[in-house]
């Protein structure tokens, strides 16, 4: 992508706080995980929430977190030269190809996969904070996203965006 001239990383320019937030909540999860690599014993009696602690909910972590990779990894392909870590900086196209057909933020979706996922395998306090932490910092990396998209594409995005769920296949209507 340097090659082309394009950014690769992207922007911060109007996105909020918590949206800059979000790669310090990712840098807490992996490091965390790491951690409980080296010092399981340790992490899991600081502040383990063991009623939790059950092979049904270690199983269905494993199949979030597996999932969770898929919906990123589909995310990244779909959007190809357009995947930024930020908001581009340089002209892309709207994508609503690949898994963008049945939702607009698949890799936000993966995110929240992955660390809900790590929560029922590691059910700490300390877990249960980064998992939030990662959910409430990346829905609003994905609603200033959409913000950005709205600026760029204006009615194409409006057409997308009233047809196909932020997270969701389907779109949830609140009266």
């Amino acid at each position: 992508m340097k090659k082309s001239g394009s950014d690769p990383h992207g922007m911060h320019e109007g996105s909020t706080i918590l949206t800059q937030l979000s790669s310090v909540s990712i840098f807490l999860w992996l490091s965390f995980i790491i951690l409980y690599l080296f010092f399981n014993d340790l992490i899991e009696n600081l502040w383990c929430l063991n009623f939790l602690s059950n092979d049904a909910l270690i199983i269905t972590g494993m199949i979030k977190i597996s999932t969770g990779f898929l919906f990123e990894i589909f995310g990244i392909i779909a959007l190809g030269i357009n995947f930024r870590i930020e908001l581009p900086t340089e002209e892309t196209e709207l994508i609503t190809t690949g898994v963008y057909r049945i939702m607009r933020n698949p890799i936000v979706f993966g995110i929240f996969l992955l660390v809900i996922g790590t929560f029922f395998i590691i059910p700490t306090i300390i877990s249960l904070i980064i998992s939030i932490f990662n959910i409430l910092t990346f829905n609003s990396k994905a609603i200033d996203e959409e913000k950005f998209l709205l600026r760029r594409f204006d009615n194409e995005y409006k057409n997308y965006r009233n047809k196909v769920g932020r997270y969701l296949p389907f779109k949830i209507k609140i009266k």
